[in-house]
């Protein structure tokens, strides 16, 4: 949807509300009934509606929310903890600052709630202003896959939410924590309407397809534990021919050519003009290391500008076998010196000036090169030195230091497919192995780069370890490993194992987050709290 260009449409009215919202006198003559009086605003709306989750992701334009997000999406899992700067890290220690207090939360919730609510109004009022059958259907399939959607990542991180359908138009003090299974009934409804009633094919990017509502449906019952119709989904978008594993897998993140790949099912779009965009998709200053503090290293553009908010653990780096080709697609390990005034003696612009070798060098071994003090082991990684993710690099930024990123959020591409496929096929009513295998090494394949599975790495069977590791692979700093440790119940376990900020203070209560306190003191009635904060 590069070629849509949002502006965020500021009708953020929500369920709650408090004195100072009454108070206030309105100057502007921007309302809803203006707005959405014509097919252009119902339009406008629904374009609004994509808006909110770009926010949430990090875009707007004071860049005050850049990192909420990503925040809850990566930190404090077995594959990522913190690095050495930013002011979220409670999220990956699990200590008290990790509370309903936390800015980052009300900011997260508000941001989907506006999306919410801006649905619903198009939702409510397209039958009124859209008078074509085949545009109103369009309408409503796009505005109800995204409330949909929306309300999945809340319950999924909140558990009960409140659940309304309806426009919020003036201020509403009451709101009430639905129900677990009734939320998922009422998303499914959403999401099945949306795949019953989407095209196959988009003329615009970043808009869902009966495909992408496809996967939404699968992620949703792998959730529930209904494994049978996840295994059925997911082998429909499979079987589509639709969509195809791109090869090599670092392709994947080539900016130039291959960013609407046919491996992605649906991405939320940023535009690469900044000034439709606010501060757009950050990522690529989140999980860069400090190399440009180092010798013969100086900032720049191809690099990076790095806030070193997170870092891989050692038990993502040691994951990947030496043959597997995402590692380095995924990794920068490597860095060529820059800036000839500060290099090591005997390194020229252009040679490698910083190296994290994965198989480690004896002091010996490193004394062989003229950047020794800049070879640093898996053992000798900090908060600040660890190896890059290479999926959100940026470099067609115009400058420096330039905060903003244009790469889009892939929720779905074709390999996720292939791993909900074998995942639900292992644990379904009546597993098949055989066929879990099967999608499982067309990933690994595509991974080593080989088309025989007997050059594989062997696997005999396919059960939940296996899949979580395959998961963390693929996925890397992709931002779904949160999401997947909380569903199969090995959040805890698996922090406890592999990450050592987290590991003394989490707890099985950790799975849900707090619920932002704003949300309490502004609900007129009882709103409660998760247990455990």
């Amino acid at each position: 949807m590069k070629n849509i260009k949002v502006i965020l449409l500021i009708i953020a009215s929500c369920f709650f509300s408090c004195d100072d919202y009454l108070e206030e006198e309105l100057t502007g003559g921007i309302t809803a009934d203006g707005i959405y009086s014509t097919p252009e605003g119902i339009h406008f709306g629904l374009n609004a509606t994509y808006a909110a989750f770009t926010a949430l992701m990090g875009n707007d334009d004071g860049g005050d929310n850049r990192e909420n997000g990503w925040t809850l999406l990566t930190l404090g899992t077995d594959t990522y903890t913190n690095g050495s700067d930013g002011g979220n890290k409670s999220f990956n220690r699990y200590d008290t600052d990790l509370n309903a207090s936390a800015g980052i939360l009300q900011a997260a919730w508000e941001e989907l709630y506006v999306g919410i609510n801006t649905a619903n109004t198009v939702i409510n009022r397209a039958p009124e202003i859209i008078e074509d059958a085949g545009e109103l259907s369009q309408i409503l399939a796009e505005a109800r896959f995204l409330r949909g959607y929306y309300y999945f990542w809340l319950v999924r991180q909140w558990g009960a939410v409140h659940y309304s359908a309806d426009e919020t138009t003036g201020v509403e003090s009451e709101a009430n924590r639905t129900p677990v299974p009734e939320v998922y009934t009422r998303i499914l409804e959403d999401i099945e309407f949306a795949e019953q009633t989407l095209p196959e094919v988009q003329n615009d990017q970043g808009r869902p397809t009966s495909w992408a509502a496809k996967m939404v449906l699968a992620e949703i019952h792998l959730t529930q534990g209904n494994y049978d119709q996840a295994a059925q989904l997911s082998e429909e978008v499979i079987n589509s021919g639709t969509f195809s594993l791109v090869r090599p897998v670092e392709d994947l993140w080539n900016l130039d050519t291959n960013e609407n790949n046919g491996e992605v099912i649906f991405s939320f779009q940023y535009a690469d003009d900044p000034n439709f965009d606010g501060s757009g998709n950050p990522a690529h200053l989140f999980f860069l290391m400090e190399y440009d503090k180092l010798d013969g290293m100086k900032r720049d553009i191809a690099n990076g500008r790095p806030w070193k908010r997170f870092k891989p653990t050692d038990y993502l780096l040691n994951l990947y076998d030496m043959e597997d080709e995402r590692y380095d697609a995924s990794f920068t390990s490597v860095y060529f010196s820059n800036n000839p005034d500060t290099a090591p003696p005997g390194v020229m612009e252009g040679d490698t000036v910083v190296w994290l070798p994965r198989t480690p060098l004896s002091q010996a071994e490193k004394d062989t090169r003229p950047f020794s003090s800049q070879i640093y082991n898996q053992d000798e990684l900090t908060e600040r030195i660890f190896p890059t993710s290479r999926k959100w690099e940026q470099p067609n930024r115009a400058s420096v230091n330039q905060p903003e990123g244009s790469r889009d959020f892939i929720v779905y591409r074709l390999a996720e497919a292939y791993l909900i496929a074998a995942e639900a096929n292992a644990l379904k009513s009546a597993p098949d192995q055989t066929k879990a295998l099967q999608f499982l090494n067309e990933v690994r394949m595509r991974a080593y780069n080989v088309d025989n599975v007997a050059a594989l790495p062997p696997i005999a069977a396919v059960d939940l370890d296996v899949i979580l590791e395959e998961r963390a692979k693929e996925f890397a700093a992709e931002g779904k490993r949160w999401f997947d440790l909380v569903r199969t119940g090995k959040l805890v376990e698996r922090v406890q194992l592999h990450n050592s900020g987290g590991a003394p203070n989490i707890q099985d209560y950790h799975a849900l987050r707090p619920i932002p306190l704003t949300q309490i003191d502004r609900s007129s009635n009882d709103y409660p709290q998760n247990p455990g904060y």
